[in-house]
């Protein structure tokens, strides 16, 4: 009982994380130095995070490299129309029960996943094929610390409020973005690999979407 009045008082709402867009994506990428080999790991993972709607310990190590768990070069697959990406491990996969793949396409963008990889194993070509697919310093890998923290820096670079943008901004933005140019929900949902109508919680309406909708709901009506 008094745990349900607790709960009644402060409520059970739960702030969700700002979501990264493609125009807060073109920010951080007007900051990063390409010539460093860190940027370019985390320029790939943060692409990877939002065309693959992951969750950022889905392309970071905890803290040291495990190959039975953690993105391989090897995990990467070349195709005609841009990457292939297999994750053999995630909060919903752990016993390798399935495997999920991530397109990482060739578009005519900046923004462009492939282009990015391209850039990046070209870079790195002597490194181990079963070695970490993100490195940032000769063969060390791209840790959930590293990423964070070079996401909160590069953000305040780009002059982006970023108080509540995080790991999983990426994952909410894809999903948000998909919704708003009209991919239907269940296809968001399987692209973004739900079970359950969790999805929902993900995907951020747009004020404007709305004020448009209730619009055309208003001017529906017909005069008696």
């Amino acid at each position: 009982m008094l745990l349900m009045g607790v709960k009644r008082e402060l409520g059970l709402a739960q702030i969700p994380v700002d979501v990264i867009t493609p125009d807060i994506l073109f920010k951080i990428k007007s900051v990063l130095s390409f010539n460093k080999v860190f940027d370019h790991a985390f320029w790939c993972a943060c692409l990877t995070a939002f065309f693959g709607l992951l969750r950022p310990g889905n392309v970071t190590a905890a803290s040291t490299f495990d190959p039975n768990k953690d993105l391989r070069r090897t995990d990467l697959l070349l195709c005609s129309w841009g990457y292939l990406l297999s994750l053999r491990y995630s909060k919903t996969v752990q016993f390798r029960e399935k495997e999920i793949t991530v397109c990482l396409p060739r578009i005519d963008n900046p923004l462009c996943p492939a282009k990015a990889f391209d850039t990046s194993l070209d870079r790195t070509t002597s490194a181990d094929p079963l070695g970490p697919l993100f490195i940032v310093d000769n063969s060390t890998c791209l840790t959930y610390r590293g990423f964070s923290s070079k996401l909160h820096e590069v953000l305040s670079f780009a002059g982006v409020p970023n108080s509540n943008i995080k790991g999983h901004s990426f994952r909410r933005g894809c999903a948000t973005w998909l919704h708003r140019i009209g991919i239907p929900k269940d296809t968001i949902k399987a692209i973004g690999y739900w079970s359950s109508e969790a999805v929902m919680r993900y995907i951020d309406t747009d004020f404007s979407h709305k004020v448009h909708t209730m619009t055309a709901f208003g001017e529906s009506f017909t005069n008696p």
